[in-house]
């Protein structure tokens, strides 16, 4: 397929935007190395009818490494599926990040705030606190005392896990296109005493910086070889 001057810059310049787009991601999943729970996202190419490749946005939803903080307030997640907070607004939103605490009338909240659940209440001068595999908080007055229940870590899914958006601070909101929420029962997905760590394989992640940064070297090479032909092609003409 032959190309004119004029198309060759409008390819190379919707190329050079795409490259600086998937920059922007490769550069914010490093960022995040270090984030709990944080999912990596994937710039992935497609190329379309002319040539021209554009980027389509793409979550990896599969899960980090269970790392041991000792925390007992702690819990990592075990498969997929999200933990429902409420923000101090009244907003749901979901996420992985299980590094909990709790606030001034002891409710188990996030490092941002956000309300765990419905509302699980810790009694600071309990002995122990004990989260079960299947999210059931029990809190012990005494160690050889009977448990008290406080509530569930609930646990939800989405068909469409990688269409659910991104709003900050490690935490999601579902769109249209993620579905419908569903709680799920009966399960033994979360851990206590650690926290999920970040999904992002670092060297694949460096390796693709490296490989954004040669394409945009090479396709402005290409723009400035271009506008050369255009100044030769103007001073033939006059």
């Amino acid at each position: 397929m032959a190309y004119n001057l004029q198309g060759i810059v409008r390819k190379a310049t919707v190329n050079m935007t795409t490259e600086f787009d998937r920059l922007a991601y490769a550069t914010q999943n490093v960022a995040n190395l270090n984030t709990n729970g944080y999912k990596a996202v994937r710039f992935e190419d497609v190329i379309d009818a002319d040539g021209s490749v554009y980027g389509v946005e793409r979550t990896d939803t599969k899960t980090g490494d269970f790392v041991i903080t000792n925390n007992p307030l702690d819990v990592g997640l075990q498969g997929a599926g999200y933990i429902p907070v409420t923000t101090p607004s009244g907003e749901i939103r979901y996420t992985r990040d299980g590094g909990f605490m709790t606030d001034k009338e002891g409710y188990l909240i996030t490092k941002t705030g956000d309300l765990v659940g419905s509302g699980i209440k810790i009694d600071a001068t309990s002995e122990k606190i004990e989260i079960r595999t299947n999210g059931d908080v029990y809190t012990y007055k005494k160690i050889t005392d009977e448990p008290e229940y406080q509530g569930t870590i609930p646990v939800v899914q989405f068909q469409n896990p990688e269409a659910l958006k991104d709003v900050g601070a490690n935490c999601f909101i579902a769109t249209e296109n993620s579905g419908k929420m569903k709680l799920v029962e009966e399960h033994d997905m979360i851990k206590q005493y650690g926290v999920e760590r970040s999904n992002l394989d670092l060297i694949s992640e460096v390796y693709m910086i490296s490989r954004i940064n040669a394409s945009i070297i090479a396709t402005s090479s290409l723009m400035k070889a271009v506008d050369q032909m255009y100044q030769q092609a103007i001073n033939i003409t006059e």
